[in-house]
């Protein structure tokens, strides 16, 4: 397991959780993994330390008062969140017409950002074909490539004012197969196709015209959560949907605090996390292989004060931290190794930590819950990029431009 990943704020161990680690596992294996070395054998591990903090006693009651009418009730995907996001920026961004539907509306403005919806839904598609979240991945990975290539990475443009054959669409069915012919061409007269791209690879997952089975399903998926969403208000629960994350995120930040433990004593979620590293860190001696860290949002404060305070031994050849606040827990001087001395004249920054050969930051500023770091850490790189969400704390890893990038950007010399 030389890949960590720790999750960030309200994670358990609930379907859509799950669901989720599973698209955002089976894009590190793309993209990644291989960018840092890795065989193509390599196996994840995900310490859920979520489950150790203390459950609300009343289950969030507080949230969300009875005369308040609420998007959707306990226990509704978090698919028809983004469904609902994806038609409202359609309607806000462009006239959308009457027959076109969530993917098609979501392409007239990024094509990018229906690739992502398409494998968000995909995953989300209920297939126990194994292999076939790896095919719907390697779909969306390959259509990513073409994005990036056609666009210089969005700097040309995107949505229908680039690619103008989606003006020709309104259904997501012939988005789908248009957007199948257009990548397979590119990579025809490229060169570019993988080798195992072709009809066959796709002949044991019972697809269509060389579709994935998941990205034919998530078709019908998203045009069933598109036409609940559309029969109700978009604007009604946004107060009880918006403020769910960011109780979780107190609960967990305060549960975290007050259950961390001494270094003597280290508390539940310290002694899980630092466990996941020293397996990893065997498992990467043994295959020779470098030791990466991803952590998400509080996932990314936890690994710190685990690398910096209680088990500064461990060595750890790549740091990801995505939308983190680990610069602002520094500057309240919230960590256990933080120095109340520094800033100082002769030490701007916090020192880089000497077990850390590389730290990478990724924020986007619509983000309003990930901080800068290099401005506070020496060593550290912060990178931003645009997820395009709405609520864009949720959206970096399970996007396949995010991976795309940060693989690219890993590959490349310091």
């Amino acid at each position: 397991m030389a890949l960590v990943h720790v999750h960030g704020i309200g994670n358990r161990k609930a379907d859509a959780v799950v669901r989720s680690a599973a698209l955002r596992d089976e894009l590190l294996r793309q993209y990644l993994l291989p960018a840092t070395g890795h065989s193509p054998g390599a196996l994840l591990s995900n310490p859920w330390w979520g489950e150790l903090v203390a459950e609300p006693a009343w289950g969030w009651a507080s949230l969300a008062p009875a005369e308040v009418e609420s998007l959707g009730g306990e226990g509704e995907d978090p698919l028809e969140e983004v469904v609902a996001e994806a038609l409202a920026d359609a309607v806000a961004g462009t006239a959308q017409r009457d027959t076109e539907q969530v993917l098609t509306a979501t392409a007239r403005i990024s094509l990018q950002r229906a690739i992502d919806l398409l494998a968000l839904a995909g995953n989300d598609a209920e297939e126990s074909e194994p292999g076939a979240l790896a095919e719907l991945v390697a779909f969306c990975s390959r259509a990513t490539a073409y994005w990036a290539e056609k666009t210089d990475e969005g700097t040309r443009g995107d949505g229908a004012e680039f690619f103008v054959w989606l003006e020709e669409l309104e259904e997501d069915d012939d988005f789908l197969h248009r957007l199948h012919d257009e990548v397979a061409d590119w990579e025809r007269r490229t060169g570019r196709g993988p080798a195992e791209a072709g009809p066959q690879s796709w002949e044991s997952f019972g697809v269509e015209r060389g579709l994935p089975t998941r990205a034919v399903r998530a078709v019908h998926q998203l045009r069933a959560f598109e036409v609940s969403v559309r029969t109700r208000p978009l604007v009604a629960g946004v107060r009880r949907w918006a403020a769910r994350p960011m109780a979780l995120l107190m609960g967990d930040v305060m549960g975290y605090f007050a259950e961390r433990g001494t270094l003597e004593m280290p508390g539940q979620i310290v002694k899980r996390i630092a466990d996941s590293l020293d397996e990893a860190a065997r498992d990467a001696t043994l295959r020779g292989e470098p030791l990466v860290v991803l952590a998400h949002s509080m996932g990314g404060n936890i690994v710190h004060d685990v690398l910096s305070h209680f088990r500064p031994d461990v060595r750890v050849d790549l740091l990801v931290t995505v939308g983190t606040q680990i610069g602002l827990f520094e500057e309240l001087k919230l960590f256990a190794s933080s120095d109340d001395k520094v800033p100082n004249p002769r030490c701007p920054k916090v020192t880089a930590l000497p077990n850390v050969n590389r730290w990478i930051n990724v924020l986007d500023r619509s983000d309003p819950l990930a901080f800068a770091a290099a401005p506070v850490f020496a060593g550290a790189e912060d990178l931003v990029f645009r997820t395009g969400a709405w609520w864009a704390h949720g959206a970096y890893l399970t996007s396949c431009d995010f991976h795309a990038r940060l693989a690219r950007r890993v590959g490349q010399p310091t």
